[in-house]
Order: structure tokens, then C-alpha cells, then sequence
């Protein structure tokens, strides 16, 4: 088999099948772009072999299509995964009544096209990435994984696996294949598929967080979602009309549980589960006359809510060709209207986010099934979870200017740069929460769970993921039906997310701006601690917060940590054996000594108060540095970078503690011209100075 090995530029070499390589349909339809092709230093290639500047020898081997014994193996790969985890579904989640392909239509496909490539690993590597593709482990080594989306089994699929010794591949296939990491092929890592061409890129760097940076230079950086959609999302029981669900949201307000986002299942239609263009809002329980349907309208259900420092969203289900207006971007001609298109109605009425539930997109899939591309529904599964996002996302975007609030619990690579990912219907508990590190570990930020208010160590890290998301769809789902004890948690833990809200903002736009993710799994925070490598019961909330759920084990990497329950202090490294937090608090929240934690005052929505007072709460430990970020919170110019810088500098020295606020530098729209700085320092009785190099800013200590 011919082949070809092309540096791209640094840290990134791209292998692929030699001349008759043609466009994929994930750079067709711009779900990956790759790299004009730079100069590269210090790389030697080989037949079968790439030695890096360090000097680590990367030997591979491209399988022939003539190979029988190696592809007996992926036929055996398919049949087993057919078989045990990917059943067609209908809607409700039972067995469908079509059967999923047989044994001769895989082997079938299998004869069409395959590729194949196995890379040698040393016995000290460890490996990280898939996306979903395990809720048991984060480290992946000993274990083989297919890569297709499937609803509750491998939800968001990222193609995306590397070393703990700071190199990685990037598979850019499109159809179903396989990873195996030295388990059926001891010693290898192992990837092999069909329907597709080889196209593989070989990313390499200093760190694990390089290896995440360069694939999202190809796939795309995380988005950014509206301010408010960082704060509390609610979904609301699915049969309630519009006066019980708003007798709900006072009762937020009144109980001072902050909350910014009400999203509508789908008894908010006049059909219930409407997959057709001419969905309407049901009147009897949603009276929202056609009089009613603008932005302005005061004295309809959106319009109250809106009053109330409240966003709505609605759930929408699609059966849909996404692939057709994909294609009349290339050709100028289109075959069937634009899926978005009957969605603006609903935008233009006032509505500012869209949930997609999995429904067939995900979880049912027709063999028989013809886009119009002429590709099938099997060959353009993976393709179709994207373009759900990505045409929402730039549809909402053309129409309102503004970012869009969308989420969707399938995915695919890329999906990162158009919207967000829950785990679709688990309640929150220790296997999502692995998911949502694998997802980090994979370049994705934004995700979330379906909160249970009846576990308190769910409340705890659902609260403390990158966005909260409270799915109350059925039964009685509202936090002060759970019991006293569960609602004061509840309350607390929102209360606490709205008070950082500042430092996990300024994290996802760092996400945005590096590819660094706001839920940093330990072994990408501390990747030279052995001890971290397959750590999976806790992690870090940006560079400054652990956090530790569903467990009574908690390890501290080397320096100072401080427990924000108790404020008693540990050095590290060491392991806490028989962690037990407060009552009422549902796992570990420490502070890493030399932290500096942008913090809001106490409020029960994003947008009660201004941002012109930030507090700073800073816990100083030798010399340490932090930059805020910030920016509009809702225009698309962050695509572009637009967000405000002030680097933040403490050192401890001597008797005292030396702070300095630089300039804000950048800009953004409407940036404040006035910036007061709330500052408190803690955990030492050193006197503290504070300088501020910006001459409009205002400090107070605390």
C-alpha cells in the first residue's frame, strides 16, 4: 500500500493514503481544516518510522488491504459491537423492530475500503482522549474502543488518542473504526477501519496540553457560550403549562436559588414529539397568540420570563438529510428546505436556546437509508451529529448576531466549536462524571449532566461542572421536593457556582483562546505526578480548585492546599484515605495555595449586576501569577480573540504580600471604563500592599 508522510507544521505530520487521497466529508463540509504547510525543524521520516525532535522514534506500520489476518480482526471488532452495544432504538429507547445490518452486509462494507495502522508503544505509556469512549477509566491503555455515536454507550465520539509521553494521533476518518490500545495487539496502538481512507495526523509537543491544542487547530477551538448559560440551566417537567412552570421560577427567586436558563421538553408543542416544519406552540398551556410572537412583548409568557432575569429554550427533535444544505454551499443548488429555517420563528418570539434531543439522530439508525449525497445513513452517522450543531450554530448566528445556547448529547469531532454536550438521561452519577473528564482529555469544554437533586454528591459536581444543567423532565424533579437537607445543598451549591462564575467565565475563554479546558482531569494538570496517571474521582476546576466526588479518597499533588469546607491546610503530595466533608456538602473543594480567584457578589442571575466590582480573593504562596479574562459575554466577536487581559501578580515575601493588578488590556464591546477591585487575602496575617497599574480602577481591601 502506497502511503505518504507530510510534515504540516510543528508538532503536527499528517499520513495518508499516497495520491488518491480525496476530500473527506469532514473537510468538505468544514468540520476540519487543516493547516497551510510550514516549515519543520528537527523531524526525520523514514520508511516506517518518525523520529521527533527529542529524539523519540515513532515506528508504525501501514496494513495492506491484502492483510486477511488483520482484518479478520476489525470484521471481529464489528460483530461484537453490533451485537452487545448498539441495538437500534426507537424513541422511547426500546428495541426497534428493523434489524441492524447482518453479517454479510459488514462483510460486505468491509470490502469496499479499509486502512490500518499500528504504532509501537513503550510499556510506560499511558493513554488518554475517545471522548465518551469509557465511563469506567480515564486511561485507556489495555482496552480497545469503537468509535461511533451511540446513545448512552459513546455519545460524543472523538477521534483523538495520545501518549502521556507527549504525542498523539488524530484519526480524520468519517465512518465507523476502531482504537486498540494493547489489548487484542499487545504493545500497539492499533487503528483500523473501512469506508474510509487512511488519513491519520501525528501530533507531537512539550506536554499533554500541546497535543489538545494542535488537534483543535484542525477541529476547531471550544465556543463560547452566552455569559448566562454558565450559570444554572432548569428544564422543566414536561406536561407543565406556562403558569405552573413560572409558579417554579418565583420560587427560585423567591428561595434565592440563582438560575438563568428555563428550557421547555417537548409538551411545550401543539403535537407532541413534532418532527415536522409546522411545529406551534400548544396554546392551551403556552397562550402566546401570534400578536405575541416579538422580542418586545411584554405581557406573554417569554416576555415575563425574560423580565425575571430569565432565558428560554426549547427542545426540538429532527429525523433529518442535514448533509443537503451541506452540499448547496459547494454546488449552489439546494433539494430540500434548510432545517433551521422553521426554527426562526421561534427565535424571533423570543426564545434564546435549543436543546436537540438525541432521538433518531443518535439512537435510531435505518440501514437503508439514502442522504442526499448519495452517501448512506451508516456512512454519514458520525457526520450528521456535527451538522446538527454546526447548522443551528450558524443559523442562530446569521439570524440574532449574537452566540447561540445549544446543546445536543451526541457528537462527533469538531463539534466543540458550534455547541455544547450533556450526557444524555443518567442522572449524573460516577461514569458521567468520566465522561466529562474524557471529554476535556479530548479538546471538548463544554459539557454537562442530568443533575439528580436527590444525591448530594451529584449536586456537588453537577454544580462544579463547566455548565450546570438540572433536568427535572419527569415526576417531581424541583429541589425543595427533595427534602430539606437536598435543597439547602442545592441552594449552596448554586450560590457558590454564581459566586465563581468570574473564574470559570475567565477559564472558558482561556479555553478558547489555548485549547486548555475548563475541567482539567488531574493526569493533564499534573502530568509528571505518576500518581495523578489514572486518577478519575476528582479534578481540577481550572488551575486553582480540586474537586473530588463519589469517593472518601483524595490525593493533593506537591504544594499547599487549603479545604475551603474547614480551611484547614495539607502539604502535598499526600492522600487523604477517609475524606468526609461537612454535612451537606457532597465531596471535596480545595484550594491550591497561590491562588487567585476572580469571585461576584451573591445574585440570582447572570445579568442583576454589573461586572464593573469583581472581587479577588487571593490565598498567596511564594510567587504566582493569574490572568483574568473577560469580554461581552454574548457577541460573536470572541471568534476572533476580542477579550480583555489583566494579569494578576502576588509574592510572598519577607513579612509582607505584594499584589499588583496590571492594565486591562484589549478590549471588547461595551467594556467598562471603571473596574473596582474588592481584594482579600487569605489565610496569612502578613501585611499586604496592593498596586494597580490601571489608572481608572478603583482597590478596597476586604
Amino acid at each position: 500500500m502506497s502511503y505518504t508522510v507530510t510534515p504540516i507544521k510543528k508538532g503536527m505530520i499528517r499520513i495518508s493514503k499516497y495520491e488518491t487521497m480525496s476530500e473527506s466529508y469532514l473537510e468538505r463540509y468544514g468540520i476540519i481544516s487543516i493547516p497551510e504547510k510550514e516549515e519543520v525543524k528537527g523531524v526525520e521520516i523514514s520508511d516506517g518510522a518518525i523520529t521527533l525532535p527529542d529524539g523519540k522514534r515513532l515506528e508504525f506500520t501501514v496494513r495492506p488491504e491484502t492483510d486477511d489476518e488483520f482484518w479478520a480482526d476489525e470484521i471481529n471488532y464489528q460483530l461484537e459491537y453490533f451485537k452487545e452495544k448498539i441495538p437500534s432504538r426507537n424513541i422511547e429507547g426500546r428495541p426497534g423492530d428493523e434489524p441492524f445490518p447482518d453479517v454479510e452486509a459488514i462483510e460486505a462494507r468491509a470490502s469496499t475500503k479499509k486502512f490500518g495502522i499500528s504504532f509501537k508503544i513503550n510499556d510506560d505509556e499511558k493513554f488518554y482522549g475517545l471522548g465518551e469512549a469509557g465511563r469506567d477509566r480515564i486511561q485507556h491503555r489495555g482496552g480497545s474502543y469503537q468509535n461511533w455515536a451511540v446513545y448512552q454507550f459513546d455519545e460524543v465520539v472523538i477521534p483523538l488518542i495520545y501518549s502521556n509521553k507527549n504525542w498523539g494521533v488524530f484519526i480524520a476518518a468519517q465512518d465507523r473504526h476502531f482504537v486498540d490500545v494493547d489489548d487484542h495487539a499487545k504493545g500497539k496502538l492499533t487503528i483500523l477501519g473501512n469506508l474510509d481512507e487512511l488519513d491519520v495526523f501525528v501530533l507531537y509537543g512539550d506536554t499533554m496540553k500541546d497535543i489538545i491544542r494542535l488537534y483543535t487547530d484542525i477541529s476547531g477551538k471550544s465556543m463560547l457560550l452566552p455569559k448566562w448559560a454558565y450559570g444554572l440551566t432548569y428544564i422543566a417537567q414536561i406536561h407543565q403549562n406556562q403558569f405552573e412552570i413560572l409558579d417554579d421560577m418565583m420560587k427560585f427567586r423567591q428561595k434565592h436559588i440563582p438560575c438563568d436558563n428555563v428550557s421547555l421538553e417537548p409538551g411545550w408543542m401543539t403535537r407532541f414529539y413534532d418532527y415536522s416544519f409546522e411545529k406551534e406552540w400548544d396554546l392551551k398551556k403556552f397562550h402566546i397568540e401570534a400578536w405575541m410572537r416579538k422580542r418586545s412583548c411584554r405581557d406573554s409568557f417569554l416576555g415575563v420570563m425574560r423580565s425575571f432575569g430569565f432565558h428560554v429554550a426549547l427542545w426540538f427533535c429532527m429525523n433529518y438529510d442535514l448533509c443537503d444544505l451541506e452540499e448547496s454551499y459547494i454546488t449552489g443548488e439546494r433539494k430540500i428546505p434548510a432545517w433551521y429555517d422553521h426554527v426562526k420563528k421561534f427565535i424571533d418570539s423570543g426564545v434564546d436556546g435549543m436543546k436537540i434531543d438525541p432521538a433518531d439522530m443518535l439512537m435510531r439508525i435505518d440501514p437503508n437509508k439514502i442522504y442526499t449525497n448519495g452517501k448512506s445513513e451508516l456512512e454519514m452517522h458520525n457526520i450528521s451529529q456535527v451538522l446538527v450543531m454546526k447548522q443551528m450554530h450558524q443559523g442562530f448566528a446569521e439570524q440574532m448576531n449574537m452566540r447561540p445556547y445549544l446543546h445536543y448529547s451526541g457528537g462527533y469531532t469538531g463539534q466543540q466549536k458550534w455547541g455544547a454536550a450533556t450526557t444524555g438521561d443518567n442522572g449524573g452519577g460516577v461514569g458521567s462524571m468520566i465522561w466529562l473528564e474524557n471529554l476535556s482529555m479530548s479538546g471538548f469544554m463544554n459539557s454537562t449532566v442530568d443533575m439528580s437533586v436527590f444525591s448530594i454528591p451529584t449536586i456537588h459536581f453537577a454544580m462544579l461542572a463547566p455548565w450546570a444543567h438540572h433536568n427535572a423532565w419527569s415526576g417531581v424533579r424541583q429541589p425543595w421536593y427533595a427534602g430539606p437537607e437536598n435543597e439547602e445543598a442545592y441552594t449552596f451549591y448554586a450560590r457558590l457556582r454564581y459566586s465563581i462564575l468570574p473564574y470559570m467565565y475567565s477559564a472558558a475563554i482561556e479555553c478558547h483562546e489555548t485549547g486548555v479546558p475548563m475541567m482539567r482531569p488531574m493526569p493533564l494538570e499534573f502530568q509528571n505526578d505518576e500518581s495523578c496517571s489514572d486518577l478519575s474521582l476528582q479534578y481540577m476546576l481550572g488551575a486553582y480548585i480540586l474537586i473530588s466526588a463519589f469517593t472518601d479518597t483524595v490525593y493533593l499533588p506537591a504544594g499547599r492546599w487549603l479545604d475551603y469546607w474547614t480551611n484547614e491546610e495539607y502539604m502535598g503530595p499526600c492522600t487523604i484515605n477517609s475524606y468526609i466533608p461537612p454535612k451537606g456538602r457532597g465531596g471535596a473543594f480545595f484550594i491550591k495555595m497561590g491562588a487567585i480567584i476572580p469571585k461576584w457578589r451573591d445574585r440570582d442571575y447572570v445579568g442583576q449586576y454589573s461586572d464593573e466590582e469583581i472581587e479577588l480573593h487571593i490565598y498567596p504562596c511564594g510567587k504566582t501569577e493569574y490572568i483574568f479574562r473577560e469580554d461581552d459575554g454574548e457577541s460573536l466577536d470572541y471568534i476572533e480573540n476580542n477579550s480583555c487581559h489583566t494579569l494578576i501578580r502576588c509574592d510572598e515575601t519577607g513579612g509582607s504580600v505584594n499584589i499588583r493588578i496590571g492594565k486591562r488590556e484589549g478590549g471588547y464591546k461595551n467594556k467598562t471604563k471603571n473596574k473596582t477591585w474588592l481584594v482579600k487575602v487569605h489565610g496569612t496575617g502578613k501585611r499586604a500592599e496592593v498596586v494597580c497599574d490601571e489608572e481608572t480602577a478603583a482597590v478596597k481591601m476586604m
